[in-house]
């Protein structure tokens, strides 16, 4: 479907734009060096020529179909061919490295991802491309993308890593169409099938309501119904189109004009530009985040067909209230975990069931339209005032209204929830459980109150109960009973429950025999806060019962109970997947 912004001129536009970042002596885009912690391990350097963006920048000269540009594009083309590990004998076999200044053997670790991510790309620029192309360049790229097949297969990802589920299905499937090749046409078909048949299960991606990875969801499922003749991969990408165009449609909240969480991965709290102009570019201007002159445009959008279903177009624009509550994740057993998400022309509220904690994570989230812009409330575990992964939350949320848990498990991540696991303690100089307010805090005010906290955001209060906090064991140096207070830094402000700040001491989990903390949280547009009616105490109880805490939660609109496990535990026990 043609869009109504003209895609051509915004991929010319973004095109000038990188014009300066690129490198005659390299035939590569050299960028600015940005990393997220895992698989680089650059030190010291401000700029890097990636390769990634390397390739798109290709296609993308080519996509313009100006003859003055094919002569750099196939020099970059070349130049990224030449940079994959094409030995068979090699770990990292046909993938490659990000940077051009980071080889394969020198990251930690390796992204096996990217036999997908450039395999994609190098295959896309066949199929649109193949006739300029020189014939000695496009036996090069054959071969490359043969070399990517073979890591994907070889690696196997399941159906689960959804992003890379449906890449690996795109580059296999379609290598085995162009190239035709059945060994890759139908390990790709049954790949895509699998994904398929996994997401259907649930009727949700693994990554649950995530705006990063939704966004990439659709996007490669955009690519593959735009090339693809086989009718059952077809198919499978409407269905997966309306499945992702209806969750995004049903979480977007308008008044904020956000991505109502909760948010099983995503990198930004509030929604970045990027993601808004993807939302524009889809909706075909009936979301006015920019004017076309300002708006972000990516180059792998261009003729992907990238479109909302008309169906669910009308729920981005609707101010109106509306409660999402979904099964985003169940066991073969029949364990089950769940997404409530509430909203009203104010102000939205989401929060998962159960789930560890991480900075990929918003299992707690909350935005406000305030008087000068959008507020939001997102809840963090900071150790050293990183994100810290090993605890476990909990949740149980009836309209604005939720009683939330939080656990710590002995061998749950550190900064990440599988790269650095620990080992029943840590390290540490500051601990502490965050409900952090930021965006457009003009006119906003925070106060502690008894046992808790209130802040005012317009119209909107927001208030904050401890019901339960308490760390005892041997000698542990945490707070044995800290208590909720007000802090402000770098332009936002946290209702922090301490654990410990001081010198870095050991903190020893597993001599612990309670670690748990039960608060409860309200938003509503009343001028009294729910939680600080004296005639609502009663409404409120945390019991211990022997080795687990029972708090309960007469909400006035049914009642919400919370079962917690004292004692620190492995993180699959707390999960409730063991």
């Amino acid at each position: 479907m043609k869009n109504m912004l003209d895609e051509q001129e915004l991929l010319r536009y973004r095109l000038g734009q990188m014009e300066s970042q690129f490198s005659p002596e390299h035939s590569m885009i050299r960028e600015e060096y940005k990393t997220n912690g895992y698989h680089t391990a650059l030190q010291n350097v401000d700029r890097v020529h990636s390769v990634r963006s390397s390739i798109e920048y290709a296609q993308g000269l080519l996509d313009t179909e100006l003859m003055d540009d094919e002569d750099k594009a196939f020099a970059v083309i070349r130049q990224i061919v030449s940079l994959q590990d094409r030995d068979p004998s090699s770990r990292t076999y046909g993938i490659w490295s990000y940077y051009l200044e980071e080889p394969l053997s020198s990251m930690s670790p390796p992204d096996w991802n990217w036999a997908d991510f450039i395999g994609k790309v190098l295959l896309t620029t066949v199929i649109r491309h193949r006739h300029r192309m020189p014939a000695e360049l496009l036996e090069k790229v054959q071969e490359s993308v043969f070399h990517a097949c073979e890591s994907i297969i070889r690696r196997n990802m399941g159906p689960h890593y959804t992003n890379i589920a449906i890449m690996g299905s795109f580059v296999t499937l379609l290598a085995g169409e162009v190239f035709q090749n059945s060994r890759y046409l139908d390990y790709g078909l049954q790949k895509f099938e699998a994904f398929h048949q996994y997401a259907s299960r649930t009727r949700t991606f693994q990554e649950y309501n995530s705006p990063t990875y939704t966004k990439v969801a659709i996007i490669e499922l955009s690519r593959i119904r735009s090339v693809t003749r086989i009718s059952r991969s077809l198919e499978i990408c409407e269905d997966m189109l309306n499945l992702a165009w209806e969750g995004v449609a049903r979480h977007f909240h308008a008044s904020t004009g956000q991505w109502a969480g909760p948010h099983s991965r995503c990198y930004s709290t509030l929604l970045p530009d990027a993601t808004k102009a993807f939302l524009q570019l889809a909706l075909e201007g009936e979301l006015d985040f920019f004017a076309p002159a300002d708006m972000f445009y990516d180059l792998e959008w261009y003729n992907l067909g990238i479109s909302c279903p008309k169906p669910y177009r009308a729920l981005f624009k609707e101010a109106a209230e509306r409660e999402v509550r979904e099964v985003y994740y169940r066991s073969e057993d029949g364990y089950e975990k769940t997404a409530v998400t509430y909203m009203t022309t104010r102000y939205v509220l989401g929060s998962a069931s159960k789930e560890v904690m991480w900075n990929q994570r918003r299992n707690l989230l909350a935005y406000v339209d305030g008087s000068g812009g959008t507020v939001y409330a997102a809840l963090r575990m900071l150790h050293d005032g990183y994100d810290f992964s090993a605890p476990v939350f909990s949740a149980e949320q009836r309209k604005g209204n939720v009683l939330c848990g939080l656990q710590l498990s002995l061998n749950g991540g550190d900064t990440h929830i599988g790269l650095d696991r620990i080992d029943g303690g840590i390290q540490t100089e500051d601990l502490r459980l965050r409900l952090e307010i930021g965006g457009s805090l003009g006119g906003v005010t925070a106060e502690a109150v008894d046992g808790g906290a209130r802040v005012s955001i317009g119209g909107v209060k927001l208030s904050l109960r401890g019901l339960y906090a308490r760390f005892a064991g041997r000698e542990t140096p945490l707070v044995r009973e800290p208590k909720w207070e007000i802090t402000r830094t770098d332009g936002r402000i946290g209702l922090d429950l301490v654990l410990y700040s001081g010198e870095r001491r050991e903190i020893d989990f597993t001599a612990l025999e309670q670690a748990a903390v039960i608060f409860a949280l309200s938003v509503e547009e009343k001028d009294v806060p729910f939680l600080i009616r004296d005639s609502m105490e009663g409404a409120l109880s945390a019991v211990v019962d022997r080795e687990e805490i029972i708090a309960n939660w007469d909400t006035g609109e049914g009642g919400l109970e919370l079962k917690l496990r004292l004692k620190p535990d492995r993180v699959e026990v707390l999960r409730g997947q063991d």
